[in-house]
C-alpha cells in the first residue's frame, strides 16, 4: 500500500488529497480467517502517516496508533504490518495520524469465514464517507472559534424569526435561559457525501437476487440513515460479528460502525439504497439493478428548536454545564445515571424516545481512571466484585413515555401545518445555502419536513436494543468485574471535548488488569452523539438481551444518556479508546487503556509524551468602521487563551481615543473562566493609564456574556454582551459596560449581516463614537 498526496476532484474543484494506491478510498483488502497478513505501507508524502486496522484483533505493536502502538511512519519510509487473521467479517482501515482520515486515507477489509452462513447471489462493499474541499485543519480552526457558518451552509441555522414561524418561540428562549447554544447534530458542512469514493454508484443485480451489502461508515463525522427502496433490509452482522437476522426499513449507522445486510431485489427496475446524513443535509446513493428508477424516500430534517432540561433556579444558575442540565457531578458519582439508557430528567426530554430506555440495569460498584501518564494507582477491593456481568430489568414508566411521544408527534404535526413550503429538499450536497441570501434560507424552519430526532421510524437511532448475538456472550460469573465510570463532556462553543472533564493532554490512563471483566459506564453529558471505539477488543453492549448481548467494537452514546459496555481484559497492551468523530478525538475525547504490568517497547516509551502535546490555535476578528475599529487576536489551547483586544475611535471626539487589553484567560467550563492581564488606555500617541487587571468571565442565563474585573488603581469594570439571531445571517448585538474610573456607562448596539464565512456587514451605534458602518473580518 502506497500513501501519497495527489490532486483530486469530487466537486468540480481540484484540491489536494491523500490517496492509498492512487485512489480514495484505498483498495479493499480481502482475507480468509486463519490467514497471516503481511502488509507493506509506503509513505510517499512529506508528513508522517499511519494505518489502523479498525476492529481487527492484532498485537498492540501492529494496531497503528502513533505514540501508543509504534512510532509514526516517517516520510519516505516503509512499515511492514504483520499479524494473524483471527476473525471474519467486514472491517476497515484508516490513518490514525492527525486529520488524514478526512483527507482520504481509508479503505475496506473483507474477511471470509471458513464456512459461509448465508448464500447470496451478489456481495458488495458499501463504504460511506464525507468530503470537504476545505482543509481539515481549517475546519477544526473554524470549529474552535465557535463559528455558526457551517450551520448556515447546511440549513441548520436557528433564529428568533425561525422559531416564531414554527410556533416554538418559547422553546427558543427556554434554551437560551438554560444557557444552551443553538443545537446541532453534526458539526461540519460537507461538499459531498460519498459511497466508494463517488457521489453515487450503480451496481448490477437481477430480479429475485439476494444481495449482501457490507456497509461501512468510514466518514470523519457523519452518521447516516440507511434505507433501501425495494423493501426492508435484514441485518446479519454488526461490526463484523454475527447477530440474529433483524429486518429494518430504516436505521442509523454511527461513525466507524459496520453492518452487513441482506436485501431482496424486487421486480425489474433500479432500486435505490440511500445513505442520508444524520442532519439530512445531503445523501449518497447506490442504484441497484436496471430499468425504472425507484428512489428511496427523503429523511425528514431534525427539529432543532425543541427545548430540553430543567428550569429550576438551581439549574439555571449552576456553575457547570452538567449541573445546568441536571446531571451534576454528585449525581453521577452517586450512580444515578449508571443504568443503560438512563438519562437526564426523562420528563423534560420529550423528544428522546430513541434513547434506549429498556436496556437493563444492575447494582454496580465504581472505580476511577488511573493516575498519571504512565503511572497508575491500583484499585482497591471496593472497586471489584464477583458475580454476573449482565444487567437486566430496568424499570420505567412505559405508559407515560408512550403518551409523551404521542404528544410530541401531535406537536410536530401542528408545526408542519403552520409552515410555509419553501421547496427546501434534501439533495446530495451538504452545502446548499452558502450563496442563498433569502432571510430564512438556511434556517431549520425553511424545511418542509421536520421530525424529532430519535423519535419513531422517521429519524431512528442505531438499532442496539434489537441486536441479539447468535451465541451466548456472557462471561464467567466467577470472574472479577471492574466498573469504571466515564463521563463524556464538552463545550461546543470552544470546541473542546473531555472524558471525566479532562482532555487527553491533561488525562490519566485507564488502568485495567488482565483476567478481569471491565465494564465502562459511559454517561454522555452533552447534546452530541459520541461513537466510542475501543481498540484491540470486542465488548458486549448491555442492551436487555441478557446472555445474548451483541459484541461490537464501536458504540454510539446518545445525547444525555448512558451506555454500558463490558469486555474480557484478555489482550495485554496499551490501547486507544476515543470518540470516533474525528474532530472530537483531535480535541481531547480520548484515553489510553493501559494493562497493569504491560511495558511498551522502549522506542514507544521514548516518544509517548508526544501523544499528550497540546495544539494551539490562532484566530481573530477585526471590525473596521467609519467611526472606529475594534477587534481581537487570540491563541488558544484546551484551557488557556492569550488574547489582545483593541478599540480605537476617532469620530465625535477631539483626539483619537484608544484602548488595548492583554489577557491570559484560564478556562474551567463553558460558564466560567478567570483572567489576568493589563489594560492600557491613551489618546493619539500618548499613554494615559496602564493598569493590571484580574477578573472573571461568566455566562449568565439567556446567553449573556459577563465580564467583571478589578484593577491596580482600585477600580472595577463590568460588562454585559448579548447577541440576538434575528435570522441565521442577520443579528442584533448589544453591549453595556460600566467603569468606576469613568463613573458612567458605555454602550453600543450593532446590526450584523453575514455575507460569507469570513466577512460580515455591520452598522452600529457607540455611545462615544456614535454612528458608523463597515465590515467585520474574521481571520
Amino acid at each position: 500500500m502506497t500513501i501519497a498526496q495527489e490532486q483530486i476532484d469530487f466537486t468540480g474543484k481540484t484540491t489536494w488529497a491523500m490517496t492509498v494506491n492512487g485512489g480514495i478510498p484505498g483498495p479493499t483488502l480481502r482475507f480468509q480467517e486463519g490467514d497471516f497478513a503481511r502488509i507493506k505501507v509506503h509513505n510517499k508524502m512529506d508528513v508522517d502517516t499511519s494505518i489502523h486496522w479498525h476492529g481487527l484483533l492484532v498485537p498492540p505493536g501492529m494496531d497503528g496508533v502513533p505514540y501508543i502502538s509504534f512510532p509514526p511512519i516517517a516520510p519516505g519510509t516503509t512499515f511492514v504490518y504483520e499479524f494473524p487473521i483471527r476473525q471474519s467479517g467486514t472491517y476497515w482501515y484508516h490513518s490514525h495520524t492527525m486529520l488524514q482520515e478526512q483527507r482520504g486515507v481509508y479503505g475496506s477489509i473483507v474477511i471470509e469465514p471458513p464456512q459461509k452462513r448465508f448464500q447470496v447471489d451478489r456481495d458488495y462493499v458499501i463504504l460511506l464517507s464525507d468530503w470537504s474541499d476545505e482543509d481539515p485543519h481549517a475546519i477544526l480552526k473554524t470549529l474552535k472559534r465557535g463559528s455558526e457558518w457551517y450551520a448556515m451552509e447546511k440549513g441548520s441555522g436557528q433564529s428568533i424569526i425561525g422559531a416564531a414561524m414554527l410556533g416554538m418561540f418559547g422553546d427558543y428562549f427556554t434554551r437560551e435561559l438554560q444557557r444552551m447554544p443553538a443545537m446541532d447534530i453534526a458539526d461540519v458542512a460537507y461538499d459531498r457525501f460519498l459511497v466508494n469514493g463517488k457521489p453515487e454508484v450503480n451496481l448490477t443485480a437481477e430480479p429475485g437476487d439476494t444481495v449482501r451489502l457490507r456497509i461501512i461508515d468510514g466518514s470523519a463525522t457523519t452518521f447516516f440513515h440507511l434505507e433501501f427502496s425495494g423493501g426492508p433490509m435484514e441485518i446479519i452482522t454488526a461490526d463484523g460479528i454475527d447477530v440474529e437476522p433483524l429486518k429494518m426499513q430504516r436505521f442509523l449507522i454511527g461513525v466507524a460502525e459496520t453492518y452487513d445486510v441482506l436485501i431482496k431485489i424486487p421486480e425489474k427496475g433500479a432500486y435505490e439504497f440511500r445513505a442520508t446524513a444524520h442532519d439530512a443535509s445531503g445523501f449518497t446513493s447506490v442504484k441497484i439493478g436496471d430499468g425504472v428508477f425507484h428512489p428511496a424516500p427523503d429523511v425528514p430534517h431534525p427539529n432543532l428548536y425543541h427545548a430540553m432540561g430543567n428550569l429550576s433556579l438551581k439549574n439555571i444558575f449552576a456553575f457547570t454545564p452538567a449541573g445546568s442540565m441536571d446531571m451534576p457531578d454528585r449525581a453521577v458519582e452517586a450512580g444515578e445515571f449508571d443504568k443503560p439508557g438512563s438519562m437526564m430528567s426523562m420528563h423534560s426530554m420529550g423528544g428522546m424516545e430513541g434513547m434506549d430506555h429498556s436496556m437493563g440495569q444492575g447494582e454496580m460498584d465504581h472505580s476511577s481512571e488511573g493516575k498519571g501518564k504512565g503511572e497508575h494507582d491500583s484499585h482497591g477491593e471496593s472497586d471489584m466484585k464477583h458475580g454476573s456481568s449482565d444487567m437486566t430489568g430496568m424499570q420505567h414508566d412505559e405508559e407515560s413515555m408512550s403518551k409523551m411521544i404521542h404528544q410530541d408527534h401531535k406537536m410536530m404535526e401542528m408545526h408542519h401545518s403552520k409552515m410555509k413550503k419553501s421547496g427546501h429538499q434534501v439533495n446530495a450536497s451538504g452545502k446548499k445555502f452558502s450563496n442563498n441570501f433569502l432571510p430564512l434560507a438556511s434556517d431549520v424552519s425553511s424545511s418542509e419536513n421536520l421530525a424529532m430526532d430519535g423519535m419513531g421510524d422517521e429519524r431512528p437511532w442505531p438499532p442496539y436494543k434489537q441486536l441479539r448475538a447468535t451465541q451466548k456472550t456472557a462471561f464467567d460469573q466467577g470472574k472479577t468485574v471492574r466498573d469504571i465510570r466515564l463521563t463524556l463532556d464538552g463545550d461546543m462553543e470552544r470546541y473542546v471535548w473531555f472524558i471525566n472533564k479532562k482532555a487527553l493532554s491533561e488525562s490519566d490512563s485507564i488502568l485495567i488488569r488482565e483476567g478481569e471483566i471491565v465494564r465502562f459506564i459511559m454517561i454522555n453529558r452533552t447534546m452530541m452523539h459520541h461513537p466510542m471505539h475501543l481498540h484491540g477488543h470486542f465488548f458486549r453492549v448491555i442492551n436487555g438481551q441478557g446472555d445474548y448481548s451483541p459484541l461490537k467494537h464501536t458504540v454510539d452514546v446518545a445525547p444525555m444518556s448512558t451506555t454500558v459496555i463490558e469486555f474480557d481484559a484478555n489482550e495485554p497492551g496499551d490501547w486507544f479508546f476515543h470518540c470516533h468523530l474525528l474532530y472530537h478525538m483531535e480535541s481531547g475525547m480520548t484515553r489510553v487503556v493501559h494493562y497493569d504490568k504491560f511495558t511498551p517497547p522502549q522506542e514507544v516509551t521514548q516518544i509517548r509524551p508526544t501523544l499528550y502535546n497540546e495544539s494551539w490555535y490562532f484566530w481573530g476578528q477585526a471590525e473596521i468602521l467609519s467611526s472606529m475599529t475594534e477587534g481581537f487576536i487570540t491563541i488558544a489551547d484546551t484551557r488557556n487563551n492569550l488574547t489582545f483586544e483593541w478599540e480605537v475611535g476617532w469620530q465625535e471626539v477631539d483626539e483619537t481615543e484608544w484602548e488595548g487589553i492583554f489577557i491570559w484567560d484560564r478556562y474551567f467550563n463553558r460558564f466560567f473562566s478567570i483572567f489576568a492581564g493589563a489594560d492600557i488606555l491613551g489618546e493619539e500617541s500618548e499613554i494615559d493609564h496602564t493598569r493590571v487587571i484580574l477578573g472573571i468571565h461568566y455566562l449568565m442565563p439567556f446567553l449573556i456574556e459577563t465580564r467583571l474585573w478589578v484593577d491596580s488603581d482600585s477600580g472595577a469594570r463590568i460588562s454585559f454582551e448579548k447577541e440576538f439571531a434575528i435570522t441565521p445571517r442577520f443579528s442584533l448585538m448589544g453591549e453595556a459596560e460600566y467603569d468606576t474610573h469613568e463613573s458612567g456607562w458605555e454602550g453600543k448596539a450593532a446590526l450584523n449581516y453575514s455575507v460569507c464565512k469570513n466577512i460580515s456587514l455591520t452598522g452600529q451605534w457607540h455611545s462615544d463614537f456614535y454612528w458608523g458602518g463597515g465590515l467585520i473580518v474574521n481571520f
